[in-house]
């Protein structure tokens, strides 16, 4: 299976989503990003860092594959997001992420339209339904996946294992990354 997670919005946690679902999933990831946080987690052999110019790589069908990319939609972008079985845009409950991941919908569903909307870094009810009414009035389908704001997400660059990781470990850790884990267990259960 091949997932792109993408945003023309920098800070919206497009990263911490791809390293989470790449080390959940034990997936290799491509990233487009010069300065990439994937580096410190992700193993050499799982990652392939894109350098400006340099082309996405024809990949067989058989291999699983996220694309953390962002930034502008260019050649590469297009070529990822139509091999792409999902494309996961993160969004927050700012008014400039919203409109944002309005013109990142635009801008992808020409190419692909197996697009999964996260509502990122919630820190209330409130945000999520900001995120689901704009996304309403804007008359998309897309399934909405919450996401809430948590110190967890951050953990796993600390830690470099994967929420679902620091959950099996039982005590207080499991009592911490729960919830999340449960979140990304529903994001996982809709790429399946």
């Amino acid at each position: 299976m091949k997932i792109t997670i993408f945003s023309l919005k920098g800070g919206v946690g497009k990263t911490s989503i791809s390293v989470n679902l790449a080390l959940t999933l034990k997936y290799g990831v491509i990233t487009n990003d010069v300065y990439t946080p994937l580096e410190r987690v992700v193993s050499k052999e799982s990652l392939l860092k894109l350098e400006q110019n340099q082309a996405l790589p024809d990949l067989p069908e058989s291999y699983d594959i996220i694309f953390d990319f962002g930034g502008y939609v260019d050649s590469r972008v297009i070529k990822a997001i139509n091999m792409s079985n999902y494309i996961i845009i993160p969004v927050t409950s700012s008014y400039l992420d919203l409109q944002l991941a309005i013109n990142t919908i635009e801008e992808i569903k020409k190419y692909n339209n197996k697009i999964i909307i996260a509502a990122n870094m919630l820190t209330s009810q409130k945000d999520y339904f900001l995120i689901r009414d704009t996304m309403k009035k804007m008359n998309y389908k897309y399934p909405i996946m919450p996401l809430k704001r948590t110190a967890s997400i951050k953990n796993i660059f600390s830690n470099k294992e994967s929420i679902e990781s620091l959950v099996s470990k039982g005590g207080l850790s499991k009592y911490h990354y729960q919830n999340a884990k449960s979140q990304f267990d529903e994001i996982v259960k809709l790429l399946k």
